[in-house]
């Protein structure tokens, strides 16, 4: 099945909601799916890079490879669809990051939780197959998501920085609060260094690593090999 408008998005997350009741997942009063904390992964990866480009000569090692999702919407749609028949494809990587199908602030409400939750039942079904899975932080954006006994405290998590525009006000926590409302363990940040945020982040003491995005760190590889 392909997804083409909100009918084939509800049809989705009705098959994995099935699926996941069937493999006796618990849900919170927000309809999200309950996962327990040795379902995410624990370690620093090497390398994150986008599940499209993972066939790349940059993957040196899968088992210390982190797969994400920061990419164009046109390529996460068919995971959705295909995430039965992939799962021996993402058990040979060390994590998976939660899918990351835009949500933005102009959207209507209803909508921003509607694909809140097909990104979180995608990262359930990973998990309820023994991949280690990794938290997005883009949802937590929403009043009805936040402080969600859905994702435990302490464990791993991830931002994707393409595209943001940098902090410019020191006086500006709204990334801060998303991350603090989860209470993570260690936060992977997959784009380009902002010092505020990081700034922000060493005050509160939360684990982070910045990792290069695969077109920066393609180009310095393929440099460095010429």
């Amino acid at each position: 099945m392909q997804i083409h408008n909100l009918q084939d998005i509800f049809r989705e997350i009705d098959e994995l909601y099935l699926y996941l009741r069937k493999n006796n997942i618990s849900f919170d009063s927000n309809g999200l799916p309950v996962l327990k904390k040795e379902m995410f992964l624990s370690e620093w990866p090497d390398l994150v890079i986008p599940f499209s480009q993972r066939k790349n000569r940059v993957v040196v090692d899968k088992k210390k490879t982190v797969l994400c999702f920061f990419d164009s919407d046109s390529k996460l749609y068919p995971r959705l669809t295909k995430v039965f028949e992939e799962i021996e494809e993402y058990r040979q990587y060390m994590g998976v990051v939660e899918l990351d199908v835009t949500l933005t602030a102009d959207m209507d409400e209803e909508w921003q939780k509607a694909i809140a939750l097909l990104n979180r039942l995608f990262l359930a079904v990973l998990a309820v197959n023994g991949i280690k899975v990794i938290a997005n932080t883009r949802a937590q954006g929403l009043i009805a998501y936040n402080e969600t006994p859905s994702i435990p405290q302490g464990v791993m998590i991830a931002s994707g920085f393409l595209g943001c525009d940098k902090i410019n006000n020191y006086f500006d926590f709204s990334y801060l609060e998303k991350v603090m409302s989860l209470l993570p363990g260690k936060l992977i940040i997959y784009g380009k260094h902002d010092s505020k945020v990081e700034e922000q982040l060493d005050t509160m003491g939360i684990s982070f690593r910045v990792y290069k995005d695969f077109h920066r760190l393609s180009k310095e590889v393929y440099h460095g090999r010429q």
